[in-house]
């Protein structure tokens, strides 16, 4: 996938004078996600921890974020709570055609440029009507306000 319209961070740019590269945590695994298996019972923890009967409740998604790049119209790139995180709009998906992706790109970089704050708001739930922060990919699933 081709990044689109990627400018870096002022705290980017204060890494790579530094001689980091900052953004070496984006190709680690990503975080678990506690959307429910296919049974519709929490998925177990990756480190094989026994789950109680009665399981805690799952990690809550951060409230808000810096805008950091688009990947696509529908996928974007933020740092929250002091994390790189990637946030896959909820309800949207990239457009299959070239111009209307651009368009909807486009839409979207002018509202939330880089370098913007926006709050992370969280609408998707599962059937037991709790809030669902991450799809089975690991990515936020979040609307930006």
């Amino acid at each position: 996938m081709a990044v689109l319209g990627y400018e870096p961070t002022p705290e980017e740019l204060e890494a790579i004078r530094r001689g980091e590269d900052p953004r070496a945590n984006e190709g680690k695994e990503p975080p678990p996600s506690n959307a429910p298996a296919a049974n519709g019972r929490p998925r177990r923890p990756p480190d094989n921890r026994a789950v109680p009967d009665d399981p805690t409740p799952a990690e809550t998604g951060p409230a808000s974020c810096v805008i950091l790049r688009w990947l696509d119209s529908a996928t974007v790139s933020v740092e929250a709570e002091g994390r790189r995180e990637v946030v896959a709009l909820a309800g949207l998906s990239a457009q299959e055609d070239a111009a209307s992706e651009e368009r909807a790109l486009s839409d979207r970089m002018n509202r939330w440029t880089y370098g913007t704050a926006a709050r992370l708001r969280y609408p998707l739930k599962d059937a037991k009507g709790q809030v669902v922060y991450r799809d089975t990919e690991g990515r936020l699933l979040a609307a930006l306000d």
